[in-house]
């Protein structure tokens, strides 16, 4: 049996129509995380069900799509231009499934609220002290709204579907983000960093410029860096030319930190050092300008939580700047 999910009880009453085929979710769930993970054994795993289960889902996929999506070998399941083609769109559409959970969810926490809510995700890559960032800005604002303000770590297309459906009131974004359904509203301007590991040979270098940079591998990751305006679009735009190099795991921010002498772009914040293993350096701002602090809301009727909690945080940008860079 696999383990269940919010969501599975849902998943037979569940179909989608591409080209004629009708699709499952359990069917692209399973795609996603084979695609992600380059294993059907790894897909297997994560959702506690048979690689019999995954192979045979993803075999009904393919007979129903018209075409294969992996080719299985030696190297694991690697991706055809058809399975390349869907991975988006099976992640946008997983993201839309869940966030009908999402949004029940938080509907019923907020009906036994005793305060008013405001569920804000902020939109970044997973980082080590992620909790602390986040629930330092949630204490902070909480007491100036008024409200219980929740904080949290989220990627880009869940995050938007989940603001979409309801789940959440706004997301907050490092760098500019367009949409039309979505409002944009610039909160600060943060300076640009460079994690490199403990072995870079710019590692006793605390200030950097591109042309530093250039001949070491910078860090891509679709899944982040397509969504919005991020701090690598952001400089790369302004001239940057390090190889882009595509990472999706951990495994491989490992690689190419310690065996590539590669290194990973985001916000210069003294306090997200992880020392020994990989310290923020800063890039000289004359390379790369600030990089504007994002609140994404939805347009349409106007949201008092989220229009204080804008100009609570553009007041107090410095401030909050400040906490983190001591």
């Amino acid at each position: 049996m696999g383990k269940m999910t919010k969501c599975d009880t849902l998943w037979r009453q569940f179909d989608t129509s591409y080209g004629g085929a009708v699709l499952n979710i359990r069917q692209l769930r399973y795609f996603h995380l084979a695609a992600r993970s380059g294993s059907y054994s790894k897909a297997a795993r994560a959702e506690n069900v048979s690689v019999q289960a995954v192979s045979r889902a993803l075999s009904e996929l393919e007979e129903e799509l018209g075409g294969a999506l992996f080719v299985r070998g030696g190297a694991g399941a690697q991706l055809t231009p058809l399975g390349k083609a869907l991975v988006r769109p099976a992640r946008e559409a997983l993201a839309g499934f869940d966030a009908v959970g999402h949004a029940a969810a938080v509907y019923q926490e907020r009906e036994l609220d005793e305060k008013p809510r405001l569920d804000i995700g902020l939109v970044v890559p997973p980082f080590a002290k992620q909790d602390m960032v986040c629930n330092a800005l949630a204490r902070l604002a909480s007491p100036a709204l008024g409200a219980r303000v929740r904080i949290f770590q989220t990627l880009g297309i869940e995050a938007l579907a989940d603001l979409k459906a309801g789940a959440i009131d706004a997301m907050i974004t490092v760098g500019s983000f367009s949409d039309p359904h979505c409002d944009c509203v610039p909160l600060g301007k943060v300076s640009v960093g460079v994690f490199m590991g403990k072995r870079h040979p710019l590692r006793g270098k605390r200030l950097l410029t591109f042309a530093d940079l250039e001949p070491y591998p910078v860090l891509y990751n679709r899944e982040i860096d397509d969504f919005n305006e991020t701090v690598l679009a952001s400089c790369r735009r302004r001239g940057l030319a390090s190889p882009a190099i595509s990472v999706d795991s951990d495994d491989g921010v490992a690689n190419l930190l310690e065996e590539r002498s590669g290194y990973v772009l985001g916000v210069y914040l003294k306090a997200l050092d992880i020392k020994p293993l990989a310290i923020m350096h800063r890039i000289d701002p004359a390379d790369a300008p600030g990089v504007p602090i994002c609140l994404v809301s939805l347009k349409g009727p106007e949201n008092e939580m989220v229009d204080r909690f804008a100009h609570f945080i553009r007041d107090k940008f410095s401030h909050v700047a400040g906490l983190f860079n001591p």
